[in-house]
């Protein structure tokens, strides 16, 4: 495992620290990062920046990690970005799958979104909620019990957002 160490924000002097015969996730091997951040972006372009409370693997396992108290910024196109901000989020890094539960917010310029639990497809700029879900725009807001937005692959600045119930 390699660890970059850096006493700035903005990384510009960093520190790297290897270390050998440690192999997290393994059994027995568990690890908590207190005040963390996690960035990072992936092939089509989207990126996000998120800082937690704590971070831990789920049941002393990978590929899911979690983290409580999570707040940040996700760009689903270099148009589109949303903050995010939840009581406890989970990230499958081999499906790439963020969800975000016990209470979410998702807010845009135009828009903001309270729920429950929403699920983040980084690989397919997919976001789903099967909770109850209320949607606020500037002139009015819609209570829904599902949502689904998708990025259409030829609107670089637009979502599409299907309300159900």
């Amino acid at each position: 495992m390699i660890f970059f160490v850096s006493t700035n924000s903005e990384f510009e002097t960093t520190s790297l620290v290897e270390t050998k015969d440690f192999n997290i996730g393994s059994k027995g091997d568990i690890f908590l990062v207190d005040n963390a951040k996690l960035s990072g972006s992936n092939k089509i372009g989207n990126s996000f920046n998120v800082k937690a409370k704590k971070i831990n693997q789920i049941d002393n396992k990978f590929p899911i990690i979690s983290g409580s108290k999570i707040t940040g910024d996700i760009n689903i196109s270099s148009q589109i970005l949303i903050q995010i901000k939840a009581k406890i989020a989970d990230l499958n890094t081999k499906s790439n799958v963020l969800k975000l539960y016990g209470g979410f917010q998702i807010i845009n310029e135009k828009y903001k979104i309270f729920g429950k639990e929403i699920f983040f497809k980084l690989k397919d700029s997919i976001i789903i909620s099967n909770q109850p879900l209320t949607f606020l725009f500037k002139r009015g807001q819609i209570h829904g019990g599902k949502i689904k937005i998708i990025k259409p692959e030829n609107k670089e600045n637009n979502l599409l957002f299907f309300i159900k119930d």
